[in-house]
């Protein structure tokens, strides 16, 4: 059986189309992404796949980018996923690139962050899970793989509003965000910005599916 897991519930929902696979959504919460994928080794998983959307590192790589991961970097360790998965995805999905994923504690904010992040790691993008799918893959010995697509760009700021309108259980708490924009309206701009390629990203996402199952 195949672990996936996931930050956001609308990742969950592609994930779901994929056969032979149990489900796990963190919201953005490594600590609890620890938790499920090692829920879903208990579960049975033999592999674990970190699966969804990400941040931009990289210049210049464009919004919609497909991303299969070589190795997962953190400020932990760097663990290199699966060869032999890695080769299988690269011959399904041709159009991907294939480089370093940087797995973040918390949300790297800004173009400048993301600048002196990619300087320092030359990682393609950066998420929330793919260092907690590495350890807890480590841990129990199964191979692991990341298959993202970035939403937004390496000169994109990302506003607080994205973290702090998802619920506990990875979807979005609308009126959570809307309260957030009336309290700092200057975030507008930016979130349309992220919102267009979190779109965009995910349908690219989904169009990955039948190439996974």
């Amino acid at each position: 059986m195949l672990g996936i897991l996931c930050g956001l519930e609308s990742e969950a929902v592609i994930a779901r189309r994929i056969g032979n696979a149990e489900i796990a959504c963190a919201a953005a919460r490594p600590q609890k992404a620890r938790w499920l994928a090692r829920e879903l080794v208990k579960k049975g998983a033999k592999r674990l796949m970190s699966f969804g959307i990400a941040g931009g590192l990289e210049p210049g790589l464009p919004i919609g980018s497909m991303i299969i991961g070589t190795h997962v970097a953190s400020i932990d360790a760097t663990q290199a996923c699966d060869a032999a998965w890695i080769d299988s995805l690269t011959q399904k999905l041709p159009e991907a690139h294939c480089g370093g994923v940087w797995g973040s504690e918390f949300l790297i904010p800004t173009a400048k962050d993301k600048r002196a992040l990619y300087e320092k790691t030359r990682c393609l993008i950066v998420d929330m899970e793919s260092q907690c799918v590495a350890q807890i893959a480590s841990e129990a010995h199964i191979p692991f793989s990341v298959v993202r697509v970035g939403c937004d760009t390496s000169e994109m700021n990302v506003p607080p509003v994205v973290m702090a309108a998802i619920s506990e259980d990875g979807s979005i708490n609308v009126p959570k965000a809307l309260w957030s924009i009336l309290r700092y309206p200057r975030q507008i701009p930016a979130l349309f910005h992220v919102g267009k390629g979190t779109g965009k990203a995910l349908k690219i996402l989904g169009n990955s599916v039948p190439a996974l199952i």
